[in-house]
């Protein structure tokens, strides 16, 4: 997929609906960019949480019981938990 977009005066560009979309970009999102060796512009758009834990939760499937950790929910209630009991202790 290429399209071209054109840099403003304010050095913004517009990334086209469909490779948005193709790297499921939201508004607001925050994005990383890079030049690569070759001299090429790279777009890193991240992991979300919910991606991070859609991604973690298929790992998990293939991991005994007994083998794994907390889940996503559990580690930030256990965060929370100690962040009050050590601000309030």
């Amino acid at each position: 997929m290429t399209y071209e977009t054109i840099i403003t005066s304010k050095g913004t560009i517009t990334i086209a609906a469909p490779l948005r979309k193709a790297m499921g970009l939201k508004t607001g999102q925050k994005i990383k960019l890079s030049v690569n060796p070759s001299n090429q512009i790279v777009l890193d758009s991240g992991t979300d949480m919910r991606a991070f834990e859609t991604l973690r939760a298929e790992v998990n499937k293939k991991i005994p019981n007994h083998l794994k950790g907390l889940s996503g929910d559990s580690l930030r209630e256990a965060a929370a938990s100690s962040w009050v009991a050590g601000y309030h202790g």
